[in-house]
């Protein structure tokens, strides 16, 4: 049970409103009433709900307005429909009206609790906060094999990536899209890796770029840094460091330098 949960009762009939509140109460919900939809309406504008109880043979507004008001209003608050008319107002008519739940009465408590879980573990489903955007990531190398392995590699982790064989064709990219991080080689023809670094930090200064080369003696890792690179791998790597350095470079929001 979702405890603390609030749930506004609507019934013109007072024994049944009240008898519904006490019963509600005791089993661990703040429980308010009110006598009709008007009331309900006002009701809704001053205290925050979780989910509504309503006959539907009121008088002012009847619990079919209600419903429809409510969902105008307010379309994830769950309604859950009670009625002693079954026979003219039905389950299914309630759900089709938008309803979240159907009672006819006399009904078991049991079955009141029952509805009352479904309707808030659904509204908790519906209302959960929506996983991030992927990050974008652009691969830059002339060795199209790593290219494909790494954009592999990336969107299995839950990475967005895309790739380029070259650094002008790279810029050309990075103008026309945004990207969270960028990782290049070094040595590529038409615009080597460095000048490519160089380029895109003027750009986009706060850009994480990692550099990766398989000449680690004519291009050190301390070079790299003094250029601006955000990280550093020598060919061939594990993907578990490539993983470790994405990982901290865009969910820590740090500058990480190896």
């Amino acid at each position: 049970m979702e405890k603390n949960a609030k749930i506004l009762v609507v019934d013109d009939d007072e024994v049944i409103r009240n008898l519904l509140i006490d019963t509600l109460t005791s089993m661990g919900y703040q429980t308010w009433g009110a006598a009709n939809g008007e009331e309900a309406l006002a009701a809704l504008n001053q205290k925050k709900v979780d989910i509504v109880i309503t006959d539907i043979k009121m008088p002012k507004v009847d619990g079919v307005r209600l419903l429809k008001k409510i969902k105008e209003i307010q379309p994830d608050l769950p309604v859950l429909i009670i009625t002693a008319y079954s026979f003219a107002y039905n389950h299914d008519q309630a759900l089709k009206s938008g309803a979240d739940g159907f009672l006819a009465k006399p009904f078991r408590i049991g079955k009141m609790e029952e509805l009352i879980k479904t309707a808030l573990t659904h509204k908790k489903s519906n209302t959960s906060v929506p996983p991030e955007p992927c990050k974008k990531i652009l691969i830059v190398d002339d060795d199209e094999i790593l290219v494909s392995m790494l954009m592999e590699t990336l969107n299995a982790m839950g990475y967005q990536a895309l790739g380029s064989t070259d650094g002008e064709e790279a810029l050309k990219k990075i103008d026309k899209e945004e990207f969270d991080l960028v990782i290049t080689d070094i040595r590529m023809p038409k615009m080597d890796g460095i000048s490519f670094l160089k380029t895109l930090k003027e750009k986009k200064p706060k850009m994480p770029v990692i550099m990766i080369t398989g000449f680690s003696l004519a291009y050190t890792q301390q070079r790299a840094t003094q250029e601006g690179a955000d990280g550093y791998l020598v060919k061939p790597f594990k993907i578990e460091k490539i993983e470790e350095l994405v990982k901290n470079l865009l969910q820590e929001k740090k500058v990480w330098k190896f």
